[in-house]
This record gives C-alpha cells, sequence and structure tokens, in this order.
C-alpha cells in the first residue's frame, strides 16, 4: 500500500466513525434555553423546555430564584409519551436581580433530571417604586431639594 492510499483509507474510516457515533448519539431527554441571559428589568423572559417523549414522564417543573431566595416556580403535568415536546413559561415582569433558573423533568419512578441557567435582571425596579407612578429626576420636569417632601 503506498502512502496515499493509506492516506485516503485513514479519512474514509474516520468519516465513517464520526457518521457512527452521530447514529448512535440519543437526544438529551430535557433541554432548556431561556430568551435572554441578560434582559431590563419589568421585561419578560421565556423559558423553553424540550423533552423527549419518554412514558415515565410525570411532571416539568420550572423555576427561578434569586440570591435573596425571593422567586417562583411553575408545575407543568405531563402524561407519559403522549405529552407535548416544547413547552414555553413566561417569567413575567422580573426583577432585577440574578436568578438561578432550573427546569426538572420528573419521572414515575422518583428520579429527575435537572437543567439550570443563570439570568441577570438589571435596571431599576420600577417606575413604581418612587410612588405613584410618578417620573423622578431630571426626565420628570422640576428637581426639588431632598430636604422638601
Amino acid at each position: 500500500m503506498t502512502r496515499h492510499s493509506l492516506a485516503v483509507c485513514t479519512a474514509v474510516l474516520a468519516v465513517f466513525a464520526s457518521t457512527i457515533g452521530a447514529a448512535e448519539k440519543k437526544p438529551e431527554p430535557l433541554t432548556m434555553t431561556l430568551s435572554a441571559r441578560i434582559s431590563s428589568a419589568r421585561s419578560d423572559v421565556i423559558v423553553r423546555a424540550r423533552v423527549e417523549p419518554d412514558a415515565r414522564s410525570r411532571e416539568l417543573t420550572i423555576e427561578w430564584v434569586a440570591g435573596d431566595l425571593s422567586g417562583g416556580s411553575h408545575a407543568i403535568s405531563m402524561d407519559g409519551a403522549r405529552a407535548a415536546v416544547t413547552h414555553h413559561y413566561a417569567l413575567k415582569q422580573m426583577a432585577p436581580g440574578e436568578y438561578q433558573v432550573t427546569a426538572i423533568l420528573r419521572f414515575n419512578d422518583g428520579s429527575e433530571i435537572r437543567r439550570a441557567s443563570t439570568l441577570m435582571v438589571v435596571g431599576a425596579a420600577g417606575v413604581d417604586t418612587f410612588g405613584a407612578g410618578a417620573t423622578q429626576g431630571a426626565a420628570g420636569g422640576r428637581v426639588r431639594p431632598a430636604t422638601q417632601p
């Protein structure tokens, strides 16, 4: 065998091996993405979860927890392999902070799969924090001294 023939055979084997590896790779049972990793305060962030059909699937929970332990969760019941594959949930009117967003897929045998991502919400908490939705500062027109009520 010549050098050229050996190189061609090696290349063909490499392509064949990568094709076999790709064909044997199973899809992830749970994937999660966020519509944004950094968002402005009081905006919505969409959590997208993809669950591969599985007869054991019983519940998908979306949780979001900030550093001060505020946050929430949303549970979605699943009917095994007949459940929807994609799920969307909106985290609405997010307050500033860093959140850990987690998707938890629970199976009928008690096992679970978790996927997590970090969400950073930046900006002021909103105009309501200043009272009655009034605009403060130079943007509001007249500026009053701090000593006046």
